[in-house]
């Protein structure tokens, strides 16, 4: 084919041929990276059908390797946010409900939190699983593998640089084909918006929840998506090490309702009740023996359980922000919690960049609550000489209001394929 072509016809709001998308996939590899960024930019400027996208998802899932299909797998994915720590709740409940779980997740970048730096916040934990210690692997949380949809990677590099990461189809195929190859039947989608979110408007998540479930739906998955609001952060704890403090409390039953909230939401769409298992003990069990079975002794694993500080990073001066006045808390911005706990280490602003795992945030009083005033709303736990600026911008992103706002569901809206149209 001539490459040319496919770059005028996209150019021109032509839709593809799926002979044109699988050949330009397949020889992606050798394409130029002038060319590739051509078809980026037109698919940016003019969109992706529903089937260019899913022709472009099946491409990218095609020219890696896969996980065997199981009966009974089943996957989350998450948009990013701010204390978003579901992933790490939610799949050794599902697995204490008898699903095989074969999680494939990513690092954090910008202001999001990652499920992978979370988990690397335990000693031993190991990320970097084979695909061959990944079969029949009955739960597991790992990163992607360089022969798991190979493409994604190359043409992600080249979206980043310019500026072409939003566009609705191109980030699809970029999720679902990595999902697809998991062998996984059922998939439930956390598609986040507000201020720290990817996506800002609900209007823009829903187009997205919608192509994702319409591709998800097209190669053999039962996909649903759940809208949730990301203004505020997820539960009382932020940052690597405290997120997995409160994974436990929340495997123990005792979890912010927030966080709970989302997680008995995402396991209902993949057609489970987990409260049973997280009552009995048996979810952090689950979680225990996954832990053990990624490379963590034992002996540190029983230490987490009980004590998860005694094992856990944590940064060595605690900042104590206090309410200013007295009244309700009406608003914490997650967006500046993540971007200043990204700039001092806790985060990243590239892939390659190293982080603290014991820098982080615990919320002492939420949206909602009465506060007097001197009160102490978080602590952050950061460096030594911690810049004032850094502290100022924390403190700015408090308001109290003198009446208590309501604090209503997270979830705005569930997306199943018959609220998807196939434009």
């Amino acid at each position: 084919m001539h490459i040319p072509k496919i770059l005028a016809k996209k150019r021109d709001g032509k839709a593809l041929e799926p002979s044109e998308i699988e050949w330009f996939i397949k020889h992606l590899h050798v394409i130029p990276n002038e060319q590739i960024g051509a078809f980026l930019m037109a698919c940016q400027i003019n969109g992706l059908d529903a089937d260019e996208t899913i022709h472009l998802t099946k491409a990218m899932l095609e020219q890696g390797d896969r996980l065997p299909a199981q009966t009974g797998a089943v996957d989350k994915h998450s948009t990013g946010g701010v204390g978003d720590k579901m992933s790490l709740v939610l799949a050794p409940a599902l697995r204490a409900c008898g699903a095989v779980v074969p999680m494939l997740a990513g690092r954090g970048l910008a202001h999001t939190g990652g499920t992978i730096d979370k988990l690397e916040a335990i000693p031993g934990f190991n990320t970097g699983l084979s695909i061959q210690e990944m079969e029949h692997n009955p739960c597991f949380i790992s990163r992607q593998t360089d022969e798991i949809a190979p493409t994604d990677s190359i043409l992600y590099a080249i979206r980043d640089v310019t500026a072409t990461v939003p566009c609705i189809g191109l980030i699809t195929a970029s999720i679902l084909s990595k999902k697809a190859a998991e062998g996984i039947q059922a998939l439930v989608l956390d598609v986040k918006y507000g201020r720290a979110a990817f996506m800002q408007h609900s209007e823009d998540a829903r187009n997205l929840a919608h192509s994702m479930v319409r591709v998800g739906t097209a190669l053999g998955m039962k996909v649903e998506a759940l809208l949730t609001q990301m203004d505020h952060p997820i539960g009382n704890m932020i940052g690597n090490s405290h997120e997995i403090v409160e994974t436990i409390a929340c495997l123990k039953g005792m979890g912010p309702n927030d966080t709970m909230e989302l997680v008995f939401a995402q396991a209902e769409s993949l057609g489970y009740d987990i409260s049973e298992v997280i009552n009995d003990g048996s979810a952090l069990q689950e979680f225990n023996s996954m832990l053990v079975r990624q490379g963590v002794d034992v002996e540190v694993v029983q230490q987490l359980i009980d004590n998860p500080w005694s094992v856990l990073q944590r940064a060595p001066e605690a900042y104590t922000i206090k309410a200013g006045k007295a009244g309700y808390i009406a608003d914490l911005d997650a967006f500046v919690f993540g971007q200043v706990l990204c700039e001092i280490g806790a985060g990243r602003s590239t892939q390659s960049e190293d982080i603290d795992h014991g820098i982080g945030i615990e919320i002492h009083n939420h949206i909602g609550m009465k506060v007097e005033e001197g009160d102490p709303i978080f602590t952050l736990d950061a460096p030594r000489g911690l810049n004032d600026a850094s502290l100022k911008r924390l403190m700015n992103s408090i308001t109290i209001s003198d009446y208590q706002v309501n604090v209503g569901s997270r979830i705005l809206e569930r997306v199943t394929i018959s609220d998807c149209s196939m434009t």
